[in-house]
Parts: structure tokens; sequence; C-alpha cells
């Protein structure tokens, strides 16, 4: 299996020789160094319109549903696997510039594993993917973030630590197994969420040491891609019923599998755990993973 190209010291020079067009170097660029790219007007924002009115459409025909998932303030929470109902989303995630590009940073072929979908911002505080994505070897993971609508400053943009993922913190599996030493008298899914707490601990308190804490102006149709140790969250929205209608696809080689967390911090060893997915259909030439059924979290 292929380490992620872009993190080898000759990832630049690697880079200038390339053939490939200039947006992708560019974009490759910034993630080696940045670890985070923004492509601009990459989506049409038409298609944008069309996932949203999906997303009223599903809404009203799974009214007591929606209703189950409201958080403290009466908003939607975020919606899995929405591209698997709407086909504006999986014309959205499957788009034919985004996924060439992702095939040029793997050096392989991409597939679709998972999507998210938001109403409103996370304010999620700064965090690494790797956990919930984990890949064997590592960082064989793509986060893509297309904004369905201008992200207003008020509503909680994306925020990263800029060239956050060279920063180094305690092994995942040094973590689990100082839990399991530690807390014996929890048992192993207590053990799991502590190792999971402390990890991500480390994150908020010790990645904005690496690097500055920038926030991404993103408007309609462009499209954010951050490397998978990146630090990145959302950050406080200054309104908190202001809308940030956004999409994030979880992409990956058709050959990698992606891991939860329980296997990225018991799973040991250089080779792949056994295969957990498969998948379901060709969209614009793109594998579609069979990731589950499409509902809130």
């Amino acid at each position: 299996m292929k380490e992620l190209w872009l993190d080898r010291p000759d990832a630049l020079s690697r880079i200038e020789q390339s053939r490939a067009p200039e947006a992708f170097k560019t974009a490759a660029r910034e993630l080696s160094t940045d670890g985070f790219t923004v492509l601009r007007g990459v989506v049409d924002p038409a298609l944008c319109a069309k996932v949203i009115a999906d997303y009223y459409r599903y809404a009203e025909q799974h009214a007591d549903y929606v209703a189950q998932n409201l958080d403290q303030m009466g908003r939607e929470k975020r919606l899995v696997n929405f591209h698997l109902w709407s086909k504006a989303e999986l014309d959205l995630v499957s788009n034919r510039k985004i996924m060439k590009l992702l095939d040029y940073l793997f050096d392989e072929k991409t597939c679709v594993y998972t999507t998210l979908t938001f109403k409103y911002g996370t304010q999620q505080p700064l965090h690494r993917d790797t956990p919930h994505f984990a890949t064997w070897p590592e960082s064989r993971f793509f986060g893509v973030w297309t904004a369905l609508e201008d992200v207003s400053p008020e509503a909680g943009p994306l925020m990263y630590v800029k060239g956050g993922q060279r920063f180094e913190m305690e092994h995942h599996r040094d973590i689990m197994r100082r839990v399991q030493q530690n807390r014996p008298d929890l048992n192993p899914q207590e053990q799991l969420t502590l190792a999971l707490d402390l990890y991500n601990g480390q994150v908020i308190q010790d990645s904005p040491s690496a690097g500055e804490v920038v926030t991404a102006p993103i408007k309609c149709g462009d499209v954010a891609i951050w490397h998978p140790q990146l630090p990145h969250g959302g950050s406080p929205a200054i309104d908190q019923m202001r809308s940030r209608w956004s999409v994030v696809a979880h992409c990956a080689p058709e050959a990698v599998q992606l891991y939860m967390m329980d296997t990225y911090f018991h799973h040991d060893g250089p080779e792949p755990p056994p295969k957990r997915y498969g998948f379901l259909r060709k969209v614009n030439g793109r594998r579609v993973a069979d990731s589950g059924a499409t509902g809130y979290m």
C-alpha cells in the first residue's frame, strides 16, 4: 500500500516536475505545506441549490424523524449519507474535476466513502479526522467540503491550524495502552471513549503551537480539501441560527478501506484489518461505498 506522497521530503519537487494541470499543482503545494486548499467556484451554484431543495424535501417526507433529531436550540443535526437519497448530492460529491484532482493527490483512483450534510455550522473544537477515518497505511483519506451557500463570518466558518498536519503527538495506540493500564476498572467501550477524549484533548491543547489558527472564507460552489492529519474545526458562531449549508465527502482510493475509532486504537501492525464494506454502484465512473443508510448523527 502506498503512503501519501504529499508527505514525502521530495513532494514539492515532484509537484514542480509533474505534468498535471497548474490548478492541481497549486492544490498539491498547499496541501503539502499548509494541509488545506480551496478550489474556487468548481461546483455549479444551481447544483448546490438542488441539494438544499432535496434536503427540504427529505425533511418534509421524514418530519417525525427530523423532529427527533434536533439539538438543544431546535436545529437539525448533521445528516449522514444524504448522497444515497439525493441524486443532486451524489452528483456533487462525484464531481469529475474534484475526483481527478484526488486521483492525482492519491496517485490512485478515488471513490466516495461517506458524506455529512450540514444545515448549521458545527462549532466543533480543533480535531483530527484520523480516529474516525483510519487507513493502513495512514493518511489515505481526504475530507472534501463543499459550500452550498456563501459562508457568513457569523455562521462559524471552517478553521484550521496552518501546517498542523505535521503536528506530532503521543501515538494513539500508546494512549490506548496507557488507558488500559491506568483504568482497568473501565469496560472496553469506556476505555475507548477515554482514549479518544485524551487524544482529542492533546490536539485541542497543543496543535495551535504548530501553526497559525486561521479561518477560511468560502463561498457557494467553493470546495475545501484538507489533509487527513490537519487539526480543523468549526469556529464559534456569532449567530447560532445562521445557516452554514455544506456537504463534506470522505474520499479514499478504491483499494483502501476506512475504519472507525475502535480499529484505530486497537489494530496494530502494518497490515490492514479485514475489509469492512463493499460498494453499491458507480456514479460518474466512481465507486460509491456501501457505508450505511441515510440518517442523522
